[in-house]
């Protein structure tokens, strides 16, 4: 096998590599936007989550010491 045999098959050989690795890569590639996709909504309900967390929060806080008024004004009255 002569040498521009040798460099023919190795470019065919490349071609069909460079095929094959541009077909995963199409495949692949929607797949990982599909992905980020995913954790950008999941960190947005993340947030949204700990923001009524820390409402609610500050509702118990609230209500804790509206009771204490409340219970303080009770027994102040007996």
């Amino acid at each position: 096998m002569s040498d521009s045999d040798r460099l023919e098959k190795l470019i065919e050989s490349n071609a069909i590599s460079i095929q094959a690795l541009t077909y995963q890569a199409s495949s692949i590639l929607p797949r990982l936007d599909e992905m980020q996709r995913n954790v950008a909504n999941m960190q947005r309900q993340m947030v949204d989550v700990q923001r009524r967390i820390d409402d609610n929060t500050a509702d118990i806080r609230e209500l804790t010491l509206e009771n204490q008024r409340i219970l303080k004004y009770l027994e102040s009255r007996n």
